[in-house]
């Protein structure tokens, strides 16, 4: 039953149905004022190392060579458990943890330019036609169905994800940072993770032991760079 909704949903996505840079930045704002109701979740913007990201992010989005129209802001989250990070219509959601995990400001350029890649690749706007396409053909059915199939299956596949870590890493190697951190960032992560290939196939996000080598063949062969 799930297979078949989820196909036919799907299949009227590609159709006429289309998500513009105005309509996922308005998604976005939505997510950002829901998120804000905790008044502890998103650290004051006024915050030294919130400053720092914008920065960042600034330098970022002025490397893209065919750049969107769509506008991005950061923010830092109090969440010290949690090591993520996270994009939809522009903004960008970083966790303290995240921030604590990299050892420097490489391995950071690299994680927010992933998150870029998301929305300048069109993974978030893929998501979000799936969504407006539930919602004109189906309602709130079609709705509930979609975020289930979202609870099961994840935003992005892995091909998604590893478009977005070489779209991040193109844009840190243009502003000079240092490509081959991000690998030591992933291969820091894998050393706690538990590898079966049952489980890989059900991942959204690839192995971070396969992103550290996917991420070296891309810098070897793209910068003519050779990571330890």
């Amino acid at each position: 039953l799930w297979g078949k909704a989820d196909n036919l949903i799907n299949k009227i996505a590609t159709y006429d149905i289309d998500v513009s840079d105005e309509e996922q930045m308005k998604y976005g704002d939505t997510f950002l004022i829901e998120s804000k109701k905790d008044k502890n979740f998103i650290i004051d913007e006024t915050d030294p190392v919130n400053i720092k990201l914008k920065t960042i992010l600034n330098n970022l989005v002025q490397e893209r060579a065919k750049p969107s129209g769509i506008n991005y802001q950061i923010f830092l989250l109090k969440d010290t458990a949690t090591i993520n990070a996270y994009t939809v219509g522009g903004k960008i959601f970083i966790t303290t943890a995240m921030i604590n995990k990299c050892k420097n400001d490489d391995q950071l350029y690299a994680i927010i330019g992933h998150e870029i890649g998301h929305n300048e690749k069109g993974h978030i706007k893929a998501s979000l036609k799936q969504l407006k396409a539930s919602r004109e053909f189906f309602g709130e059915w079609g709705e509930a169905l979609l975020s289930i199939k979202k609870l099961l299956t994840g935003s992005f596949n892995q091909k998604n994800e590893m478009e977005a870590d070489y779209y991040g890493l193109d844009l840190s190697w243009k502003l000079g940072y240092d490509v081959c951190a991000i690998k030591s960032f992933w291969d820091d992560l894998a050393k706690g993770e538990e590898k079966e290939d049952w489980y890989n196939f059900f991942r959204t996000h690839p192995y971070s032991d396969t992103r550290s080598k996917c991420l070296t063949a891309h810098i070897k062969t793209n910068f003519e760079v050779g990571c330890k």
